[in-house]
């Protein structure tokens, strides 16, 4: 049922984290945004995971930091759509 509503869940989540001024953060803060958003635990990952795969996250590139995401372009029109 998760996987079901993760095209919806991940745009949910794209536009909370512009809302909150999060386009690049640490997954943790991902992760917790989606659960203020009311995303349930079993829903967080497909949704991440299908932003991931629409190319709408992405790995953070800067430094050598790890374990940061960054909303795309792609996911920036996907949130306002």
């Amino acid at each position: 049922m998760a996987s079901q509503n993760a095209p919806a869940n991940a745009k949910r989540l794209l536009k909370a984290l512009i809302d909150r001024a999060n386009s690049i953060a640490p997954e943790g803060r991902v992760n917790q945004v989606a659960a203020d958003t009311g995303l349930k635990e079993g829903e967080i990952r497909p949704a991440i995971k299908y932003a991931k795969t629409q190319g709408w996250l992405e790995e953070a590139k800067f430094g050598h930091t790890r374990g940061w995401l960054s909303i795309t372009p792609s996911g920036k029109a996907a949130a306002n759509s």
